[in-house]
């Protein structure tokens, strides 16, 4: 069955979507013109929409012809320009074959110019290297111009083109490197005379004594500029050394006589009559001087830069030179050292001669030890900061020497006199007064030398003779006041006048003397110890029945022996209490004689022993059969430990 077409097109209508966004356009199109729903408007409809179609193609149509004319247009043009184009490229053809030899020329200038920039950079580079500017050159030579600051950088200029000349030695520029070096050494040279000349008025601005002047960094520099030239700086050292020499001393002159500025400090002679002071003052003006000294030659040789390692050779000064350096090479501390002794050279002679005055005149033996000492720590003192070597240095060590020569002079007279005129010992055997007055003036010397400068291992060896100068002639003459005494007397005066001088010597450089003493009163103390011990067994009657048993022929009885017979024997051994009851009052009368209180017990210790021990002996021969004593026990009245006891608690 045929479809109904108004069926279908209900059945299309209502199976549309309203959402369909065709539709909705379709929809907002129609509303704009179909605006009444009539029906003359809607069997128009087909007809005014395909009218209205008809007419916006009408529309584009007149649109797309005004496009079309302009594009023709730009056809008309486009064609223009290219023949203008094709008009310039024939015309741009036609110049390049004219033109390309101009361009080949004008690359082959291109490149010469390049050329020529990097010859005229080198160039350029070659005379900074190697020339000296004009206002270099002015600043070096210009006698009008001062020695400054620019001086010094255009003469290191200087020197560093004479150095790089060396390295076109060795290239086949040799003749440029040989033109430029004698262009540099005539200038150098009138560049160095110039220096000199200016640092030698410099030097004469030197002579202030105090060597505390302040040194200008351009004359430091110049000092190390001229350390390249050896006659120039030779002489300016020789200069400077004249200089500072009569500064020196006349400014240690004017110590000595005049005084400081307005009399403040006082003259140095105004203290000759007082030694220790005169020579103390003269010493330590000359110390504070080295040091100052010291300090402004220092400040003068320091240099701010090192010497480059090419092509500034160390100085070298000849060995006949003034300055005495040892070697060659002098390095700045060598040169100041030299310099140093030579400008403190000219205070040897006046030192020496007032030094040597007061020695002439000096008796006093602890004066001139003292003397002495002050000499040998400023000479050490000194010696470190001048050198062993220097003349100033050696003045110390004479004088020095000179003192301690006086002292043995007068050590010497002195012992001479007390072996001349010995003092005899007084009835308590002690130190005699000049025991005591010789040891009172030794410990005073060996205060003195404990406070001076001394090496700790030195000061034995160098108070040893001194120790040896002076107590071994009083030990002399001791010996000798006691000549004609008993041996005991004179063993006992020995130990107390031994032990005093021992006990004086209390100081770490006197212990080697102090073991000698010792060795010495053992000695003495021994003769003390024998003779009282033979006392005691004569006073205790034992005596001569230890004599009989030490000299009986060995095969005879102690029995038989003479006097040793049993009713002998108990007789003496009958009168032993009494002697143990009275023996401690005798030890202590004689030991009362002893200084020492502990060589005094020692020797009653040792007299106690020795007489228990002989004792004992005689004990055990009384005991032993060998000596046919019968009932030995009746005999002995006392055991050695009973009599031991006794002693010993008496």
């Amino acid at each position: 069955m045929s479809a109904n077409p108004l069926s279908a097109k209900l059945t299309k209508l209502l199976s549309s979507s309203l959402d369909d966004p065709k539709l909705r356009t379709s929809l907002t199109a129609l509303s704009e013109f179909y605006s009444v729903n009539a029906v003359n408007a809607r069997h128009n409809l087909r007809g005014d929409i395909e009218r209205r179609a008809t007419n916006v193609n009408y529309e584009f149509l007149q649109e797309l012809e005004k496009v079309n004319m302009q594009f023709l247009e730009l056809e008309a043009e486009m064609n223009a320009m290219n023949s203008l184009c094709q008009e310039m490229q024939d015309r741009l053809n036609l110049a390049n074959v004219k033109t390309v030899t101009l361009l080949e020329q004008t690359d082959a200038l291109r490149e010469q110019s390049k050329i020529c920039q990097v010859r005229q950079t080198i160039l350029e580079a070659f005379l900074d290297r190697f020339t000296l500017s004009e206002s270099e050159i002015t600043i070096l030579c210009s006698t009008a111009m001062e020695v400054t600051p620019a001086f010094f950088d255009a003469l290191e200029h200087l020197e560093n083109i004479h150095a790089d000349c060396n390295a076109l030695l060795i290239t086949e520029h040799q003749r440029a490197g040989l033109e430029i070096m004698d262009s540099m050494r005539t200038y150098r040279s009138i560049s160095y005379d110039k220096l000199y000349r200016w640092m030698q008025s410099e030097c004469r601005t030197m002579s202030r004594p105090d060597g505390m002047m302040e040194v200008r960094e351009v004359t430091k520099k110049a000092i190390q500029a001229l350390k390249q030239d050896d006659q120039y700086f030779r002489s300016i050292l020789e200069e400077l050394v004249h200089v500072r020499r009569n500064a020196i001393l006349r400014a240690f002159i004017d110590a000595l006589t005049r005084g400081g500025p307005g009399g403040t400090p006082r003259p140095i002679e105004l203290h000759a009559h007082d030694p220790l002071r005169y020579i103390g003052d003269m010493l330590a003006w000359l110390h504070q001087t080295v040091a100052s000294e010291r300090e402004f030659l220092e400040s003068l040789l320091s240099s701010e830069k090192r010497n480059r390692d090419r092509g500034q050779a160390e100085i070298k000064l000849p060995k006949a030179s003034p300055l005495r350096l040892v070697e060659n090479d002098a390095s700045d501390s060598e040169i100041l050292d030299s310099l140093l002794d030579k400008n403190l050279e000219g205070t040897s002679r006046p030192l020496k001669s007032r030094v040597e005055q007061v020695l002439v005149s000096q008796a006093n033996a602890i004066t001139a030890f003292k003397i002495s000492n002050l000499i040998k720590f400023y000479s050490s003192t000194i010696e470190k900061a001048i050198g062993s070597e220097a003349s100033l240095s050696k003045t110390l060590h004479e004088i020095s020497e000179s003192s301690m020569q006086v002292f043995y002079e007068a050590i010497g007279k002195q012992s001479a006199d007390l072996l001349r005129h010995p003092d005899a010992p007084g009835t308590d055997l002690g130190p005699t007064p000049t025991v005591k007055e010789t040891v009172s003036q030794l410990k005073e010397i060996m205060k003195s030398f404990d406070t001076s400068f001394v090496q700790a291992d030195e000061g034995n060896q160098d108070f040893a003779p001194i120790l040896g100068a002076m107590i071994d002639p009083l030990f002399q003459m001791c010996e000798i006041a006691v000549a004609n005494q008993s041996a005991f007397n004179r063993a006992i005066f020995m130990v107390n006048c031994l032990h005093y001088v021992q006990s004086a010597l209390v100081y770490p450089f006197t212990t080697h003397k102090v073991d000698d003493l010792e060795k010495q009163i053992q000695g003495y103390v021994e003769i003390v110890v024998d003779e009282q011990h033979m006392v005691l067994l004569k006073q205790s009657g034992i005596a001569p029945i230890i004599q009989a048993m030490e000299t009986k022929d060995d095969k005879t009885p102690l029995s038989q022996v003479p006097n040793m017979d049993p009713a002998s024997i108990s007789t003496v051994l009958s009168r032993l209490d009494d002697f143990l009851g009275s023996v401690n009052l005798d030890l202590t009368a004689w030991l009362s004689k002893i200084v020492s209180s502990r060589l005094a017990k020692n020797i009653s210790t040792q007299n106690v022993k020795m007489f228990v021990d002989a004792y004992r002996r005689l004990c055990k021969a009384i005991e032993d059969p060998k000596n046919q004593y019968e009932f030995p026990a009746t005999i002995l009245v006392r055991t050695a430990d009973e009599v031991e006891m006794l002693l010993v608690e008496g």
